[in-house]
């Protein structure tokens, strides 16, 4: 059969259109399949895509959202990690484990650790399975570990590092039909511009 061409331009490989009336055509993505009993590929259907009209174009479906919507900050670790890094790498060597750093993360960022805290922060994808806050003797650990790291955010950004914080602290991880992605990121973009630091790198995933 053959498309108009306000509908071909948007037909990619592995794509297939459907006509709807004159107007309206609705475009897939899939692949053929050999099935038992059948002499010919059988067309399956991956993905609905969306609708293509010669006065809107591509009009892209809104994808139904299945199961539970995760919600993780992100940005505040991100950053800390970022610029601690040495000393976090240090403090694993040193402890066997991610326990202290990550306790002293939560105290600058919410003034206290705990597990819900650990639990709604990408902390817990990060390094899961701890428990917190820590016990008393690495409390005053921790203490000392935070205190440190305020002063490193205090050199990097001056009189900047609440907004810093608050700003970054904006950005968080999804998870939406089993996905992960990021949320918008514009309340900090002058954070990037201004100081040259990002919240992205290698703490998307888990600690090595």
């Amino acid at each position: 059969m053959a498309y108009p061409q306000w509908v071909l331009k948007y037909k990619k490989p592995g794509m297939y259109v459907q006509k709807k009336d004159d107007h309206t055509y609705r475009i897939y993505r899939g692949h053929s399949e050999r099935r038992p009993g059948k002499s010919y590929p059988v067309l399956i259907t991956d993905e609905y895509i969306g609708t293509i009209t010669k006065e809107k174009g591509l009009v892209y479906s809104q994808p139904k959202v299945k199961g539970v919507v995760t919600v993780k900050r992100f940005g505040g670790f991100s950053l800390l990690s970022g610029i601690c890094r040495a000393l976090a790498d240090q403090l694993k060597s040193k402890y066997g484990g991610e326990t202290l750093f990550l306790d002293a993360c939560q105290q600058v960022l919410y003034g206290e650790s705990s597990n819900v805290l650990y639990t709604a922060d990408w902390m817990s994808e990060y390094a899961p399975g701890l428990h917190f806050p820590v016990g008393s003797e690495q409390k005053r650990e921790t203490i000392r570990i935070a205190r440190g790291m305020e002063t490193t955010l205090e050199k990097r950004f001056g009189r900047e590092k609440s907004a810093v914080l608050e700003a970054v602290q904006c950005i968080y991880r999804v998870k939406v039909n089993r996905r992960w992605v990021t949320s918008d990121e514009s309340s900090a973009v002058w954070v990037r511009e201004a100081y040259g630091v990002t919240w992205e790198g290698g703490f998307h995933g888990k600690a090595r």
